[in-house]
């Protein structure tokens, strides 16, 4: 199964509101009069998206903060969640408090009304949904589709704390990165208004910076150009192997945005540019790099197109 493929085939033929952009964004625009209220959903899976073996209690909020990172990458501010979980019949309720106790914790640092929801039993995985909507705080919000030749790549905060955090969990190392892992660390909201501001597009960094920065262009049918020097690392490294691995892992929830060349975004990393062409172009201390096959986390079997 190629997820994206099933979406475009199956799915997106049956949308037809003007707020949800074809599905080619992370969030959609409810229709109505008022603000502009925004919303995005994200599921989270047990041995996917997080380990049997993570504790329930940064599980409960992770599945917060993975969806507030779509929502603060459009420069808006959460607003009301509907949490559906199948729960496996296997945990106990002592389980279940743990998990929602980080519910709780994640919904009240952000400021979020949970207004709904779903709970059923199951003898699978522990299966997480979280819909979020969010209000934008200016006339409008930048989509993946607005990055322009000229204008500049930025990031919020470091790349690669998901992928060397899963490693170090996975080997039941307890570092920073594995904290980071488990309960991501997201953009401030000085941030988020900076992308409100001055953002020609902006989305959140998930499924990997260099497979994100390629739905970038793509979207916008653009060339992005990034300098694997530039990228702020959760590990700084000089080999190019590892530095690759950290810009593709995945899970860093963290803010990519392009902006025209004369804003200025002290609190933003500057990695790139975008010019006419198409696609990601990667180079390192000024020499180009072979995009690599596989950039990033893909959700089902099928290789990167």
């Amino acid at each position: 199964m190629r997820e994206t493929e099933w979406i475009r085939r199956y799915i997106v033929p049956l949308v037809s509101a003007p707020g949800a952009a074809h599905l080619t964004d992370d969030v959609a625009q409810l229709c109505h009069t008022g603000a502009v209220t925004i919303v995005t959903a994200d599921m989270l899976v047990e041995d996917r998206h997080f380990l049997a073996s993570d504790p329930l209690h940064t599980v409960g909020q992770k599945i917060i903060r993975v969806s507030v990172s779509d929502v603060f990458a459009k420069g808006a501010l959460p607003k009301e969640g509907v949490l559906s979980l199948a729960w496996p019949s296997s945990k106990t309720e002592s389980d279940f408090s743990a998990f929602m106790s980080g519910i709780g914790e994640a919904l009240r640092l952000f400021h979020i009304d949970l207004i709904g929801g779903d709970l059923v039993s199951t003898d699978g995985p522990l299966v997480a949904n979280l819909t979020l909507t969010g209000t934008i705080t200016g006339p409008s919000y930048p989509l993946r589709s607005g990055a322009k030749p000229g204008d500049v790549v930025w990031v919020s905060g470091e790349i690669g704390f998901g992928g060397v955090g899963l490693r170090d969990a996975q080997a039941g190392v307890g570092s920073l990165a594995a904290e980071r892992y488990r309960v991501p660390q997201l953009a401030s909201l000085q941030q988020v208004a900076s992308v409100a501001e001055h953002a020609t597009a902006s989305m959140d960094i998930s499924d990997g910076l260099l497979l994100d920065a390629n739905r970038m262009a793509n979207a916008s049918d653009v060339a992005i150009h990034i300098a694997l020097d530039l990228v702020p690392l959760a590990d700084p490294r000089e080999d190019l192997a590892e530095i690759l691995f950290q810009c593709r892992a995945g899970d860093d929830y963290q803010v990519l945005l392009t902006a025209p060349d004369m804003v200025k975004l002290p609190e933003f990393t500057k990695i790139g540019h975008v010019s006419d062409g198409e696609g990601l172009q990667l180079s390192w201390k000024g020499q180009p790099v072979s995009v690599p096959e596989r950039l990033g986390y893909l959700h089902g079997a099928d290789p990167q197109p």
